[in-house]
């Protein structure tokens, strides 16, 4: 089979290798789209905590297997122990033992790949299996917006109109609160004001965001300044989603803290997802999936990738999908 192997940094290279044999539990996955994460071109450009190389990437897969034609699957990329604190608390992505897809274990840069049969969740007809690639990012945003438990009526500031950003958006209308996304780029607001609208999602092209006091707010961008820009917006007893890392020099102001003390503000912490994110994440996905066709920004072939690299690591454009 053809696989695309990262071997080091910016070092990605077509490689002929024999099937995958599945291991006791595992099942043999024929990929039949695979996205490209901004995680994936960070990858590519300077490694991961938990990369161990050399790697075949790709972690947003949908695949089929040969014991059920014509069903359709997405991957939930982890592999917990199932018996640690985390798991029996339903926290399967904390889980110390994780085993990832594309980053411990070879992913979806590949013809086929091995993957844990009960991380397999079919796919409604309908989606596709380009479009079944949304359901790993549709998750995290879905585990996110659990996280900071987003209720119908309170109002939420999400920083970042990429493709995360949206997701995020989406779960959170889905569950009745009021949405404003900021982003500089008026090119990618503009690209998604037909679902914005469809939603009732406001924009704000200031990308900072400026405005009254929100209840919730998300970053989904990695720029630090939204981290004091978004707790100032917070109400008192607001709380602040860390979705996205924002740098390991980012200078965080000392008065921040004095906001977080006397207006009892919360900062959650959201990462990966969950096999039950993964359930809520299809289920929505296959209730929008007309809607969120837009996200696909481009269709390439498994060569085409090295090329693309630059464009996913700046965040340029929503989804490239190998298929």
């Amino acid at each position: 089979m053809k696989a695309l192997l990262l071997k080091g940094p910016k070092s990605l290279s077509i490689v002929d290798r024999p099937l995958p044999v599945p291991g006791e539990g595992d099942v043999l996955v024929r990929v039949r789209a695979a996205a490209l994460c901004r995680t994936d071109a960070k990858m590519w450009h300077s490694g991961h905590r938990d990369l161990a190389l050399p790697r075949v990437l790709g972690h947003e897969v949908s695949g089929s297997i040969d014991e059920t034609p014509g069903k359709l699957y997405a991957l939930w990329p982890g592999k917990s122990c199932g018996s640690c604190s985390a798991c029996r608390k339903g926290r399967q992505n904390l889980c110390p033992d994780m085993q990832i897809t594309g980053f411990h274990r070879d992913g979806g840069f590949a013809e086929f790949l091995t993957a844990p049969r009960s991380s397999l969740l079919e796919v409604p007809d309908g989606v596709g299996p380009v479009n079944a690639t949304l359901a790993e990012p549709l998750a995290c945003a879905v585990h996110g917006v659990r996280q900071v438990g987003v209720r119908p009526q309170e109002k939420v500031l999400i920083y970042g109109a990429g493709t995360l950003g949206l997701l995020i958006a989406l779960v959170c209308r889905n569950r009745g609160a009021s949405v404003v996304i900021a982003d500089p780029d008026a090119l990618k607001l503009s690209k998604s004001k037909d679902l914005r609208n469809r939603l009732g999602i406001s924009a704000d092209t200031g990308g900072i965001g400026e405005g009254g006091c929100v209840d919730v707010v998300f970053n989904a961008t990695s720029a630090y300044e939204t981290l004091e820009a978004g707790v100032c917006r917070l109400s008192a007893g607001g709380r602040f989603c860390l979705f996205s890392g924002i740098g390991k020099d980012a200078t965080i102001p000392s008065g921040l803290f004095d906001e977080l003390h006397y207006r009892e503000l919360e900062v959650v912490g959201s990462y990966g997802c969950t096999f039950d994110d993964m359930g809520e994440a299809i289920r929505l996905l296959s209730c929008y999936t007309e809607g969120l066709q837009f996200l696909i920004e481009r269709r390439i072939r498994l060569d085409e990738v090295p090329s693309v690299m630059d464009a996913v690591h700046v965040g340029k454009g929503f989804k490239y999908v190998i298929c």
